[in-house]
């Protein structure tokens, strides 16, 4: 496949090299064969993917990129990285002036009730951590799934959005911040940061990996990344997060 190629240095130093495809079968799968603090964005992708395989549309006017980055000193030490690319997409979010930008565990980019953007983290070797991300910018994916309107949404029904690239290179800075910020803090710091967005509790429904359904209300995780769910008797439940298959929000 054909790309253009650039140099971008980012704010913090970190030099990316960004390729850019008119149209890609997934950005994550590309980044498999390409040196960390590569990126890769395309305008299209024609196999998205989120988490557990699920279809994620990628349409024209969207940023769907995926960045290699370096799992230093091997991937025990990377455990919760989620969590810290999460919170710095979310301030990136928050930086353009949406004031609603929120994050919805585990990965989904949210403005107000509606989901604006998705995160997908690979883990291919030992040391290589692959980020997938994508943007609903101007692209409407409700027009091919009529059911996507009442759940998502993109960045120009709530701002002037920039142009492609300069968020693009927003992006790149905030993963450069995800890494250098997960080996200064490691998990807990970013599990502190989001805990702070999530001191309201909220009404949730979560589907386990067991095909057991348990319902209450969402109260941030614990300090190993766990769920806490305040359930109907006032007792706060422990859910560890690799049970959990998908939470979903109950909206009033």
């Amino acid at each position: 496949m054909d790309f253009e190629a650039e140099n971008y240095l980012g704010r913090d130093g970190t030099k990316w090299t960004l390729r850019h495809y008119r149209s890609a079968g997934s950005t994550n799968d590309i980044c498999r064969e390409l040196p960390a603090w590569t990126a890769v964005r395309a305008d299209v992708q024609t196999k998205g993917r989120g988490r557990f395989g699920r279809v994620f549309v990628s349409g024209q006017g969207g940023l769907w990129i995926s960045a290699v980055m370096p799992a230093t000193a091997g991937a025990q030490n990377w455990a919760g990285f989620s969590l810290r690319v999460g919170a710095c997409l979310l301030r990136y979010l928050k930086s353009l002036d949406i004031s609603s930008a929120r994050l919805r565990w585990p990965n989904d980019l949210m403005c107000g009730p509606l989901k604006v953007a998705g995160l997908l983290i690979e883990q291919p070797s030992n040391g290589m951590l692959i980020v997938g991300f994508g943007l609903n910018i101007t692209n409407e994916p409700w027009v091919n799934d009529a059911a996507l309107r009442s759940t998502a949404t993109n960045l120009a029904e709530w701002i002037e959005p920039p142009d492609l690239i300069t968020v693009a290179h927003g992006v790149l800075d905030a993963l450069s911040n995800a890494h250098s910020e997960m080996l200064l803090g490691g998990m807990a710091a970013a599990i502190e940061e989001l805990n702070r967005t999530w001191e309201v509790p909220s009404p949730v429904e979560i589907q386990l990996n067991t095909g057991k359904t348990v319902s209450g209300l969402f109260k941030g995780l614990d300090a190993e990344g766990h769920l806490q769910l305040l359930d109907a008797d006032g007792f706060t439940r422990r859910i560890e997060h690799p049970m959990v298959e998908r939470l979903r929000e109950i909206l009033p």
